[in-house]
């Protein structure tokens, strides 16, 4: 039930911001976003040294709120890999806030919010009355709240062009287990937006 509701949520959030858009204006919507991601179970700036550790992928896109770059919407679906505390799917939306620091250069400001599906790094167990039964590897799904700050460079072009960008995100992530029920996630993200 969660899951469709969130599923609900995202889709609604979809459609309301593609209907609020404009012609004019300095962003294209829609770009192609690809980064590379590196995934740290640890407090924000906390334990730098496993930071670039643990490698993922992102890929989504994003909308305008008011057909300029400095307000949008963003939808991204990232996979990562943690040896030491399993490897997951984040499907997430933030809304973005980029205000310009000098020329073509901005800083952002995320917050929004996810599903991510973590899977274990080793077989499970679970007690049962005749000892412990292995339950495998089967991950579960966790309601997170990503926030980030970032910084990059976009000099809006007729044509395609390529804004690059680096971002540290804090994820909260709900229901990890029973004696911890937040746990904070950080991923450090590079990457680039491709306008067509």
């Amino acid at each position: 039930m969660r899951t469709v509701t969130i599923a609900i949520f995202l889709f609604t959030t979809v459609i309301q911001t593609c209907m609020a858009q404009s012609d004019e204006g300095n962003h294209r919507n829609f770009p192609l976003i690809i980064s590379i991601e590196f995934h740290s179970l640890s407090l924000p700036f906390k334990n730098k040294k496993p930071l670039f550790k643990n490698i993922g992928v992102g890929l989504g896109t994003e909308v305008s709120h008011n057909g300029n770059r400095n307000w949008v919407q963003q939808f991204k679906m990232t996979w990562y890999g943690n040896k030491t505390v399993g490897g997951g799917v984040l499907f997430h939306t933030q809304t973005v806030w980029r205000p310009d620091i000098v020329n073509d250069a901005f800083s952002e400001i995320k917050l929004g919010v996810g599903y991510l599906y973590a899977k274990r790094p080793k077989d499970g167990y679970k007690p049962t009355t005749n000892g412990w039964e292995q339950v495998g590897k089967k991950g579960k799904g966790m309601l997170v709240v990503p926030m980030g700050i970032g910084l990059g460079y976009d000099s809006y072009n007729e044509g395609t062009y390529v804004s690059p960008f680096a971002n540290y995100q804090f994820l909260l992530a709900t229901n990890y287990n029973e004696s911890m029920p937040l746990v904070p996630f950080t991923l450090m993200e590079f990457g680039s937006r491709i306008h067509f």
